[in-house]
């Protein structure tokens, strides 16, 4: 998967939030905030971000998705984008 800039900002949000483990998670409205994107496209760019392993699913707060970041998406922002 090649990562867009939107990509990278979700990535780099979660981090600095220290979205981190599945009880510190940052929900979609709060991703949302961030991107300016709508509803849907921040929801679809957040299970294909799942999809590929970069974000988790954390738990529930009210009835709201949240997402934290996983191994795989802390190593891009630590590398500046890089996988290795």
């Amino acid at each position: 998967m090649e990562l867009t800039r939107v990509d990278y900002v979700i990535l780099k949000f979660l981090k600095k939030r220290n979205c981190i483990s599945h009880f510190e998670s940052a929900t979609l409205q709060e991703i949302m905030n961030v991107t300016s994107n709508s509803r849907p496209t921040t929801y679809r760019k957040m299970m294909n971000l799942c999809e590929h392993g970069y974000v988790g699913r954390g738990c529930k707060a009210i009835n709201a998705d949240t997402f934290y970041l996983l191994e795989k998406g802390m190593k891009i922002v630590e590398n500046g984008g890089n996988l290795e």
